[in-house]
Parts: C-alpha cells; structure tokens; sequence
C-alpha cells in the first residue's frame, strides 16, 4: 500500500481512441427470440423522465347580483315606466301594484334594457 496510483491522463489508456460516448443519440432494440422474424423495433429510452399531469384549474363560478347580461360589467338599475307611473296616479289603489308590476331594469354601462 506504499505505491502511489498512476497519474490520470485521459488520452492513455484502451478507450483512448474510441470517442466519447452520446447519450442523446442512444437507441434501444426490443429482445426478439430466436427463431422469430427479423424484423427490429427500435426506440428511444427515457433515461427518468417522469410524466406531468397538468390539470385545468377551476374556474370559481360566481353570480353577480344585478350584473348585467349582455356586457357582464355593468350594474342594473330599476326604473319605473311612464305607463305604470300613470297608472299609479290615476288608478290610485291597484294603480300602484300596477306601476311595481311594469318596472324594467336599465344597465348603467351599455343601457340594455330589460323587463
């Protein structure tokens, strides 16, 4: 255990005239018994790889009281109609529930209106 190993040199040696070997080159070929065809299935090894899933992330579904359904931005207003207003003063009693029956709902951004 006196000696000293040899020193490194990478061109000494049986594997010095045979180059590097490439890994991204590499190919493996299926194990055909004897006797079979010779027909030969080659493939690329996966050295590790590990598949990914990736799945979608949830959208959280929510619902925007009186948002707007046409623009989806804007806020609905009610607004009483000329015709249930006139309603209401003229048919004074039943004239009311008239007037609250003929609202319609008017959106502050695009003006879409809906009843």
């Amino acid at each position: 255990m006196s000696e000293k190993p040899p020193p490194y040199n990478p061109n000494v040696g049986p594997h010095a005239t045979a180059p590097p070997p490439t890994y991204a080159a590499a190919t493996a070929t299926a194990y055909q018994p004897p006797g079979s065809s010779t027909t030969f299935v080659t493939q690329t090894p996966s050295y590790g790889t590990i598949p990914i899933v990736v799945q979608p992330v949830p959208v959280p579904d929510f619902v925007c009281i009186n948002g707007c359904p046409a623009c989806r931005i804007g806020v609905l207003n009610e607004e009483f109609t000329l015709g249930g207003l006139c309603c209401a003063f003229w048919f004074f009693p039943i004239g009311i529930l008239c007037c609250l029956a003929m609202k319609e709902r008017r959106c502050a951004n695009c003006g879409a209106i809906f009843s």
